[in-house]
């Protein structure tokens, strides 16, 4: 404890104050908000350079020591002169925001100057980019630090956390069980005190699937909020990127830097005149579930007894909305077999090839493979990709497939049908189980049967939060998904949510370090 904190805490005591207001609260890494950090940084008992050695410290005891989770490719070699920086200039004029000295730990198919971007392949191992992604120009103007880069599913393609750089990602709650993919890094390590806050992309679930087996928090944003550019792709009209944490608060906050225009991505433009200009967290309260009107899909509470448990633990949960003041309109559907029509809706790998193009002429020289085919020709990748890959080669442009365009027109008409169904009820959103199924065995694809896809299928927004564990201790979540551009609502209804369940469980075979606690 600090000379400065003794002294405030010996004036509240002098002024007559209960001890429990004057007493110092207690910083833990597992548990550590955005807030709870700014409040260590204010109260002089923490600074960005400690922090940082305080992740680096729990990454080298449980990334490839303990239980070995290989959640963490690469820490970056500027992490902590930019801490010292950032920790000089709070000094001298105070923070830029409050994402200043908060250390990220991104995705590593998203670019960064600060650390290698590999996308988890052998053979772009240690190669730097020229150029920060433009998410990651936003943030660090904020004043973040680029901790590390995550493990994931390599080039994005699978559900399971395993790349050839880095081998497989270990789930923390149980390590037999698949901790969810691509952005299965980034998850695992927010989740175990690693870093503050993680970035994940998705172009079906990849952001919130890791983020439900781990108990956090992610938003897969409206299609066009985030700029792509600089992230290593499957598709142009289905990938995201966006935040994964331990707080509603932390997701808001960090999305807040991450939105706006990009000219180097124009789907962004779509979000001119859409968002507010104020951040997402000036719109969280505790009642902010009080009048809202939240809508039951009905389409994917799959049937089957294997689904009953996570369909009665979500029911179960609709009284939270209850509680908190919500109306609940129930029994909603799109009028057809929804499960069986996503298929009819997924166009991603047709544009795999020419979103790589684009993606490799950017990061020019820095590669040593220029094109997707020499990078199959040079073996230095995850052998099962290797056939898909070729395919996706051999099939070339799709530009005048008509099952490809097909698939483009179903996924608006979904779209359509979806916001029909908010508008004609006037709802503020719809719920429903994000996964049918907990995590499954390592080994196993996190997709097909426990895969509920309509954020991705649509690009509309979707924000999954804690709703609690299954029978077996497993983490499962609840999504809720808006119009395009809601993310102020979601984030609000999600809040809500969060502040009166308390649903998040910390993970057991991660315990804090000896001394790791911080008073302020």
């Amino acid at each position: 404890m600090t000379m400065r904190l003794k002294l405030l805490l010996s004036i509240l005591c002098l002024l007559g104050l209960p001890w429990s207001m004057s007493q110092a609260q207690t910083l833990d890494l597992s548990t550590a908000t955005i807030q709870d950090i700014n409040r260590a940084f204010e109260a002089g008992t923490l600074t960005a350079e400690e922090l940082v050695n305080r992740y680096v410290a729990r990454i080298d005891a449980y990334n490839e020591q303990g239980p070995a989770l290989r959640a963490v490719i690469s820490i970056a070699p500027n992490a902590l002169d930019r801490a010292r920086e950032l920790d000089e200039e709070r000094a001298r004029s105070g923070p830029r925001s409050p994402l200043h000295g908060i250390p990220v730990i991104v995705k590593d198919t998203v670019d960064t100057i600060d650390a290698p971007t590999s996308g988890g392949a052998i053979g772009y191992a240690d190669t730097y980019p020229l150029l920060d992604a433009t998410t990651i120009t936003k943030i660090k103007d904020a004043g973040a630090i680029i901790l590390a880069k995550g493990n994931l599913d390599e080039f994005n393609l699978g559900s399971q956390g395993v790349s050839s750089l880095f081998g497989q990602t270990l789930n923390p709650y149980d390590l037999d069980r698949n901790p969810g993919g691509s952005s299965s890094g980034p998850g695992v390590a927010v989740t175990t005190g690693m870093a503050a806050i993680g970035i994940g992309t998705e172009t079906g679930a990849s952001i919130r699937s890791p983020a439900s087996n781990s108990s956090l928090v992610g938003l897969a944003p409206t299609m066009g909020l985030v700029s792509r550019t600089g992230i290593l792709p499957i598709s142009y009209s289905h990938d995201r990127a966006g935040p994964m944490a331990r707080s509603v608060w932390d997701a808001a906050l960090l999305a807040s830097y991450m939105r706006g225009l990009d000219g180097s991505d124009l789907f962004t433009y779509r979000s001119l005149g859409q968002i507010p200009e104020a951040p997402y967290t000036d719109f969280l309260h505790e009642d902010g579930l009080r009048g809202a009107r939240i809508g039951v899909l009905r389409d994917l509470f799959r049937e089957g007894k294997q689904f009953a448990e996570i369909n009665e633990l979500i029911d179960a949960e609709l009284q939270v909305f209850r509680d908190q003041g919500a109306l609940i309109i129930d029994g909603l559907t799109s009028g057809m077999d929804l499960v069986s029509f996503f298929p009819m809706m997924r166009h991603s790998t047709e544009e795999f090839l020419e979103a790589f193009r684009v993606y490799a002429e950017r990061r020019g020289d820095t590669l040593p493979y220029r094109t997707l085919q020499e990078l199959v020709d040079s073996g230095e990748m995850l052998d099962r990709l290797v056939d898909s890959y070729q395919r996706y080669i051999d099939a070339g442009s799709t530009e005048f497939d008509p099952a490809y365009l097909a698939r483009l027109t179903n996924r608006q008409n979904l779209t359509d049908i979806l916001v029909g169904i908010m508008d004609r009820h006037a709802l503020d959103a719809l719920v429903y189980p994000f996964k049918s199924l907990a995590a499954p065995p390592l080994g196993t694809g996190d997709r097909g049967i426990r895969d509920n896809p309509v954020s991705a299928s649509t690009g509309l927004p979707a924000l999954v939060v804690p709703a609690g564990v299954n029978s077996e201790g497993l983490p499962i979540s609840m999504e809720f998904l808006g119009r395009p551009f809601s993310e102020h609502v979601l984030f609000r209804l999600g809040y809500s949510y969060e502040q009166a369940t308390q649903h998040r469980i910390i993970p057991e075979t991660t315990p804090a370090l000896a001394n790791e606690h911080i008073e302020f």
